[in-house]
């Protein structure tokens, strides 16, 4: 377990007395802006949300992914999923960068972020309920306090067997002007993957299903520039990506998801994101 050490946090909650775990390691519009006869892109934002996990860590299995499940399924198309696993076989190296930024990094998982910043820095509830809403409060918070300034649509998402890739197409525009640097990036994904889990609450689940696994970036974590300087209104970027497909991933389950980063430095803060699934 790579010398990873685990540990339980317990946080009394009001009457509820929900119970805390971690593990050691490490109002939106609906319009449509028509950009083409065949492309849309709407203009509402999307909450980048990322279960930062681990197949080593036990309260992971047992309460961040039902948790982090359930603010999915509940949030539904206001939220953008990604999981990202440390020190373990589903683990990504060129999006360490990613979960280790300082608005997401801290010395635990699960560890669950929404928008740019944490909602659960080292662990989360026993509840798996009570865990999704505080998620799903934070992408509305997200949601309600920032403007719609940029949006991104992906079509055209292929899987060639033969081939063995994966390609999409991916289309970006801004809503207004706005200054400094900004990037797009796109992450291939695949769901129910089935991995063995540790588990809090009884043995190992050597069937566990994992979504929203990042298995590759075509150009890196931060992808590459969008705009620089002042941003061109209704102007739109419109590059295809591929990606190849290692013969262990199931092509029926792989996705793709486009985000668009602002650059200061060193640091990147999430601006908004979409997903294209079979």
């Amino acid at each position: 377990m790579k010398n990873n050490v685990l540990k339980s946090l317990t946080i009394a909650l009001t009457a509820s007395s929900l119970m805390f775990f971690g593990c050691s390691k490490e109002e939106t519009k609906k319009d449509v802006v028509n950009t083409t006869p065949t492309v849309e892109i709407l203009k509402t934002n999307r909450a980048l949300i990322m279960d930062i996990t681990g197949t080593w860590c036990p309260p992971c299995g047992a309460y961040g992914i039902p948790g982090f499940n359930k603010a999915v399924e509940t949030a539904k198309e206001k939220a953008l999923p990604i999981a990202l696993h440390s020190g373990d076989p589903l683990s990504l190296a060129s999006m360490d960068v990613v979960m280790n930024l300082p608005r997401f990094k801290s010395g635990s998982v699960p560890r669950i972020a929404a928008g740019n910043g944490l909602v659960f820095d080292a662990g989360v509830y026993a509840d798996s309920k009570a865990t999704g809403d505080k998620i799903v409060s934070s992408i509305d918070s997200f949601i309600a306090n920032n403007p719609v300034i940029a949006g991104v649509s992906l079509t055209n998402l292929k899987v060639d067997v033969e081939k063995g890739s994966i390609s999409v197409d991916v289309n970006a525009k801004f809503f207004t002007a706005v200054s400094g640097d900004y990037n797009i990036a796109v992450y291939f994904y695949e769901n129910k993957v089935v991995s063995n889990q540790k588990m809090a609450t009884g043995p190992d689940n050597p069937n566990q299903q994992h979504n929203h696994v990042v298995r590759g970036t075509p150009q890196g974590a931060w992808g590459e520039v969008l705009s620089t300087g002042t941003s061109d209104v209704n102007k739109v970027f419109t590059k295809s990506y591929v990606y190849m497909v290692d013969k262990s991933w199931n092509a029926a389950n792989l996705a793709a998801m486009a985000v668009i980063w602002k650059k200061n430095g060193s640091d990147y803060a999430y601006v908004n994101g979409n997903l294209k699934e079979q």
